[in-house]
Order: structure tokens, then sequence, then C-alpha cells
């Protein structure tokens, strides 16, 4: 173990505090806060670093939050030991600042074993060229402070943020490396940041992801537009590596878009498929000029009896699931209840990895629901939600829903510059799946 008495705050190593019974680790990085934040929020990215040397980390769930939780496993490569399980719930999160939580080991089950909780904090210090990352590792006494001595922990942190060095650090040697030099950071209206990834070349469009995924989810589609278009990819807010101040706002959504198209050179195409076209609308009814036109493909309006309309409480029930760390649950909630899928499918779909993507971001279906109140209520279309004089294309899948076309043509028959357009052999997932196909249509409809 090393020890050393400088303080954790203004140089790098290991202090030991016996008066206060706490662990203080420093490093200094080259790279800009921003960076060092994401490495810390993002669960993707602190797969690619956490843990001592040697051993291999997996996160279940992350949700940076004040009472979210981080549910990770670390184990060693080579199988020379059990795998070691811990739930850290966040007490404190500023965003770029600071990072606090109460860690405790767990069993196999996810259930605390009983040795204790041991709060946790993590503060970010920008010092005008890079940054200081202090952690300060607390123990109910003594005695589990020594322990802690005993068994390395401290130098298992240190190793940890050795390793996190080398990635922010070092060369793109590695998948992580390259995931984090390929996205650029904004700072929003409101002070929140945004990540982004830009790429091709051409006129501008912005691609909005859907509930529950990150800029990776809308991939295939951003690099199929990327040939003809300047596409801008991002993090929704909750999402990868962009914040998330509380309360949520729709309203702040908007303002990250309006960053982004600032980005863009000031004016940009929208498009998004699902979900996302919820907030797609809004964002170009209220930024007006700036949007130079929209491609939506099969949003889910209900606007008569085709389709249940989606639950009155959805929003707050949502909300309720999330708070009781019940996020599985949440998902299923929104498989059963909005998306009609039949329960008994729901043990199957549990044993694809996708499963806890969705759980890992199961607190943004009460975002997308807020934002798609009064859309999906099996009444018509608010007339007065929308102002939108740019181009807008609706595109349903030729193999899509009833309920979908109706939709559609209810969005047709309230703005004044809709085109309903048909994409042969396809289906809701398209915009995924089939992302060429799609495309192909957006670039027809927006470049003509």
């Amino acid at each position: 173990m090393r020890s050393l008495s400088m303080s954790p705050d203004t140089a790098d190593g290991i202090v030991v505090d016996r008066s206060a019974n706490t662990l203080h680790i420093s490093r200094t990085y080259a790279a800009e806060l921003e960076r060092v934040w994401w490495a810390w929020t993002d669960a993707e990215a602190i797969t690619c670093w956490w843990g001592p040397q040697g051993w291999a980390a997996t996160v279940y769930e992350m949700d940076v939050r004040p009472g979210g939780r981080w549910r990770f496993e670390i184990a060693p490569v080579d199988g020379s030991a059990a795998p070691v399980r811990s739930i850290a719930t966040y007490t404190t999160v500023v965003d770029r600042c600071e990072l606090a939580y109460d860690d405790v080991f767990a069993d196999a089950a996810w259930r605390p074993d009983g040795t204790g909780t041991f709060p946790t904090s993590v503060t970010f210090t920008s010092t005008g060229n890079g940054c200081i990352v202090s952690v300060a590792a607390s123990f109910p006494d003594g005695q589990a402070l020594q322990r802690a001595v005993e068994l390395q922990m401290a130098d298992g942190y240190a190793e940890a943020l050795d390793r996190l060095g080398g990635l922010l650090d070092g060369p793109s040697t590695s998948e992580g490396e390259t995931i984090m030099s390929e996205l650029s950071t904004i700072t929003s209206a409101d002070g929140t940041t945004i990540a982004y990834k830009k790429t091709g070349s051409g006129p501008a469009i912005i691609v909005i992801s859907n509930v529950a995924e990150d800029h990776t989810g809308v991939a295939g589609v951003a690099e199929a537009l990327s040939k003809d278009f300047t596409v801008i990819s991002f993090d929704r807010r909750g999402r990868g590596a962009s914040g998330d101040p509380q309360p949520y706002d729709p309203a702040r959504e908007i303002e990250d878009i309006a960053a982004l198209i600032e980005v863009a050179g000031g004016s940009a195409a929208l498009t998004s498929g699902s979900g996302g076209c919820g907030l797609t609308l809004d964002a170009a009814s209220a930024l007006g000029d700036k949007v130079t036109g929209l491609y939506l493909y099969e949003p889910p309006f209900i606007v008569d009896d085709s389709k249940p309309p989606a639950p009155a409480d959805y929003v707050e029930h949502q909300n309720a699931l999330v708070a009781a760390g019940k996020r599985s649950e949440a998902v299923e909630y929104f498989m059963t209840e909005m998306i009609g899928v039949p329960a008994e499918y729901i043990p199957a779909m549990k044993q694809d990895p996708s499963w806890e993507a969705m759980v890992k971001y199961a607190h943004t279906y009460a975002y997308d629901g807020q934002i798609m109140r009064g859309l999906q209520d099996g009444k018509p279309l608010p007339a007065d939600r929308w102002s939108i004089k740019a181009p807008v294309a609706v595109a349903v899948g030729g193999n899509g829903e009833a309920f979908i076309r109706a939709g559609a043509q209810a969005l047709a028959a309230i703005l004044p510059n809709v085109t309903v357009l048909t994409l042969a052999d396809q289906d809701h997932s398209a915009f995924w799946m089939a992302p060429g196909p799609v495309a192909d249509q957006a670039r027809t409809f927006l470049l003509g």
C-alpha cells in the first residue's frame, strides 16, 4: 500500500486518513473536464477502465442522478478469483463537478451482503488545461478502514484511475478510446453538457433518437444519411454522455436541439422515428426558420379506436417504478401497456442483451411520456400545438399498423405542408433495422 502525505486535492497519490476513517486517491489528467466526467458517468465508457489491472467490468445499471443506482460487477479476466458485485446509490450529482454515492457489496442475486455501506465522493476540478479527479472513500470505523487497507482497496482504485489515464491521454488503440474521441460536447442554454457526433458533409440534418437509447441507437441511419448530409446525432438528456439535471422539462430538450443547430451553421433538417417524432415536431414548431424540413418515420400517434390509448397515469407510474428501483419492471410496463407486447413474450425478451440497455435508460420512458401527452389518447391531434412552415414528410411502413397510418393522415390534416409517404415492405422497425431505404426516402424528400 502506498501512503503519501500530500493533500489529495493538490497532488496525485493515496492518503490514508485514519482520523476520519477515509481513503483519498487523486489523479491529474490532461483531458478536458467534460471528457473525464463522461468517462465516469457513461456505462459503456466506464467498462473500459473501471477496476484494477487485469480485471474487467460489466455494468448492469447506471442511472446517474440522486437516488439512481450504479450496479456493476468486476472480475479477473483470467478467472483467478470470484466476481465482485457492488450497488452504488447516488446521493449527489452536480454536473461536471461532483458525484457522491453509497456503495454496498452484493451477492449473486444483487442483495446487499451485509458488510456495510461505504460512502464515496468524487470531485472533478478543471485545471485550465486538464482535470483533477479526487476520490474519498469513507468507512464506518477504524477496523473497516484497516480491512480496506489490507485488501488493497486504495491500490485498486489507483490502478483503475491509471487505466482511465491511459484511456483519456493515450493514443486511440482501443474501442473505448475510439468511442470517446468521436464525441464532441456543447453547453445548452441551462448549462447542461450535451454530447454529439458530427459526420458527413452537405446540408445539415439532426437525427433525434427514440426513448431509451443514446446516439448509438440511430447510428445506422446517421451513417446512411452522411453520404449526402452533414449529420449530427446526439445523446439526449439522461442518456449517454449528456447531462440530466432535475426536474426534467421537455422545453430544455428543444434548447439542446437549438444549440446543435448552431453547431450545424444556423439551420438544419430534423429526422426521427417512432416516439422521437413528438420532440421533433415540438422543436420544429419552436425553432421556426432554423428548421429546413422534417422526415418523420412512423410517429406512434393514437387518434382513434384502432389502438387502445396510453394509460392516463403512464408518466406517474413510470416515475414511481424508477423511484422504487424497479427499472426492469418499468421497461416491462412500457412494452406491455404502450407497445402491446403479450406478457408471455417478456421472459424471452429479458434474455436478450438489449433488455439491459433499455433498463439502463428506463427513466427516459417518463421523459418521452411527458412529450407525447395528448398525442396518444385516442382523440384527434391538438390543432394548436404546432405551427410549422417547413416541409414535413411522414413515412409509414408498407407493412405498418393501421393506427400509424391514421396518425399520419391526422397530422397531414392539421399542418399545411405535410406529405404522407409509404416505405414499401417495411414495418415500424425500419428506422433502425433498414436504415438504407429510410435514408434514401428522406434524401429524396429533403433534397429533391
